[in-house]
C-alpha cells in the first residue's frame, strides 16, 4: 500500500464563496504548470454539499503532472487532490465557528526519496519548495505545509484551535500574522524569510534544505551576468 505525503493549504469559506475558493486553487495549480484538463475541470465542478449525506469533501484520485519553472527536475507527479470542509469547531464554543476548506496536494513518498528511511531528495525538495511558496502566497490566512500521514492537519488544528503542535510538518511557510503560534522554534528546524512569510524545514528530513537550490540558482544566474 502506498504511503502519501501532502502539501496542505486552507481558506475560510461559506456556501457563497466555496466555488470561488476552489477556482482560486485551480488557478494556483495552473500557475504551477498543471495542464491536465480533467483535474482542472474537477476543481471547477466542486459544489457546496446540499446536505450532510453528501459528505464534506471530495477526492481526485488520478495522477497528474506539474511542470515547474526554474526547478532542476522540471516535473513532479501528484497522486491526486483531497478537498475537505471542516464545519465543526475543534473545541466547543458559543460563537459560530469559521468554516475552513482544506486542500491536500498528494504525493507518493516513494517518488520523493530513495527508500522509506531516506531523507527527501534534493530534487523533491526544490519542487516542493516551489509548490509551498506558490500556495502560501495565494492562501495567506495560514500559509502552506508539507506533511506526512502522521502530521496531517496538526498545524492547522494547533493554529485555529490551539490544540497540539504547530510544528508538525517537514516544510512550511506561514504568514507573519501567524508568527505568534511559532514563537518557540524547536531543535532540529532551520528557517528562512520569504516574500510569503517565514519558511521552516525539519532538517533531518531533507538531503539539502529545500530553499538552498534557489539561492544557488540565483547566485549562478548573477555570476553568468
Amino acid at each position: 500500500m502506498s504511503e502519501y505525503a501532502q502539501v496542505q493549504t486552507y481558506a475560510t469559506c461559506n456556501e457563497r464563496t466555496y466555488a470561488m475558493v476552489a477556482s482560486h486553487y485551480r488557478l494556483v495549480l495552473e500557475q504551477l504548470g498543471c495542464t491536465d484538463t480533467q483535474v482542472l475541470q474537477w476543481l471547477d465542478a466542486l459544489q457546496w454539499p446540499a446536505s450532510e449525506d453528501d459528505g464534506l469533501g471530495d477526492i481526485y484520485a488520478v495522477p497528474f503532472v506539474l511542470t515547474l519553472a526554474e526547478v532542476p527536475t522540471k516535473k513532479i507527479v501528484c497522486a491526486g487532490i483531497e478537498v475537505t470542509l471542516y464545519i465543526d469547531a475543534a473545541i466547543p464554543s458559543i460563537e459560530e465557528p469559521p468554516i475552513w476548506v482544506g486542500f491536500n496536494l498528494l504525493f507518493e513518498t516513494e517518488t520523493l526519496r530513495t527508500d522509506a528511511t531516506a531523507p527527501y531528495s534534493i530534487e523533491a525538495g526544490a519542487s516542493l519548495w516551489r509548490i509551498v511558496q506558490k500556495q502560501a502566497g495565494a492562501f495567506r490566512e495560514l500559509g502552506a505545509y508539507f506533511t506526512d500521514e502522521w502530521q496531517e492537519n496538526q498545524s492547522w488544528r494547533a493554529i485555529t484551535a490551539h490544540l497540539g503542535d504547530p510544528w508538525a510538518f517537514d516544510l512550511a511557510i506561514f504568514p507573519r500574522s501567524r508568527s505568534e503560534c511559532f514563537s518557540e522554534v524547536p531543535a532540529g528546524f532551520k528557517g528562512t524569510v520569504t516574500p510569503q512569510g517565514f519558511g521552516f524545514a525539519r532538517v533531518n528530513r531533507w538531503q539539502q534544505l529545500p530553499w538552498d537550490w534557489e539561492m544557488n540558482y540565483i547566485q549562478h544566474q548573477a555570476e553568468e551576468k
